[in-house]
């Protein structure tokens, strides 16, 4: 019996041994922080990156060598640590302080709403989703006045019963580049696509009190992948299943898209849409099926 058990044994034993454990939790409450974005860094140099589990946790098999972590959340002061002084394996983020505005609550009727964006445009090829991916697509104000967002539109695919995450994003037009700029979501915003989709996602937001600035925004997501459901995280699953909707209804590049998991920057759909031209071509620029939903007044 014990020479049965003993590859066991031994299995286990090299997976403790091969693995740390790291915990991220809110410095306040000491609450855990789902889906956290982590970068691993040696001498400077970017080694790898990923997702905490939805119970905060991260795994790191420890052959990966690296000699500072770095964390960031929205709602939360980036944490830069060196790997020596990690305290009893858990990473304290602490909540960033934003000045509140007057609520004004409101009792509004359906017809008190309207879209803006590209959630009506008709589709012209799909767009495959790739784990740390940021896209997002301009869109603008044509009150130009601020307005109160009720909910986030999306055209977004699940080809099967997977479920697939992403974390809402809005971000302000640079002035100098108009690429996007500064977030202006104050928190996380999790969304998880349970099994097969294959049309207008609405992710509703009013609770969270978030303006739509008079000169417009980016509206967009950022790409978790598939949900490893034994572990509740988003490592170690490398099939995709996930599509975003691409039009071509703007006249301008508007759609950018970014790797969080690496230096470079902001780059429009101009090359995407020179690879695509094998397959289909675009009366004007591709643009990503985004759109919100605003109160009138």
């Amino acid at each position: 019996m014990l020479n049965f058990f003993s590859p066991i044994i031994l299995f286990l034993f090299s997976f403790c041994c091969n693995s740390q454990k790291l915990i991220v939790q809110d410095a306040k409450t000491k609450k855990t922080i789902s889906f956290v974005n982590y970068f691993l860094y040696q001498d400077e140099k970017l080694v790898t990156g990923g997702y905490c589990s939805e119970d905060g946790v991260i795994q790191l098999n420890s052959e990966i060598l690296f000699n500072k972590i770095k964390l960031s959340c929205i709602g939360y002061e980036n944490l830069e640590i060196s790997k020596n002084i990690i305290n009893n394996d858990t990473l304290l983020l602490t909540p960033a302080v934003y000045p509140l505005k007057e609520v004004v609550v409101k009792t509004n009727k359906k017809d008190e709403f309207v879209n803006l964006g590209y959630i009506k445009s008709k589709r012209k090829t799909w767009l495959t989703a790739i784990k740390g991916m940021k896209i997002c697509a301009f869109i603008d104000n044509p009150f130009h006045e601020t307005k109160l967002i009720h909910s986030f539109l999306f055209k977004i695919c699940n080809n099967n019963s997977t479920k697939l995450g992403f974390k809402l994003h809005l971000f302000e037009k640079d002035s100098l580049t108009n690429n996007p700029g500064k977030e202006l979501l104050k928190q996380d915003i999790i969304v998880i696509l349970d099994g097969k989709s294959n049309k207008d996602i609405e992710n509703i937001i009013s609770q969270y009190n978030i303006d739509f600035p008079a000169q417009g925004a980016f509206v967009g997501i950022e790409w978790f992948g598939v949900l490893n459901e034994e572990n509740n995280d988003f490592k170690d699953v490398d099939s995709q299943n996930g599509y975003i909707e691409i039009n071509d209804d703007a006249k301008e590049f508007s759609t950018f898209q970014k790797d969080v998991f690496s230096f470079y920057p902001w780059k429009n759909m101009e090359k995407f849409k020179k690879l695509s031209e094998e397959y289909t071509s675009f009366k004007n620029c591709p643009t990503a099926s985004f759109g919100i939903k605003i109160y009138k007044i």
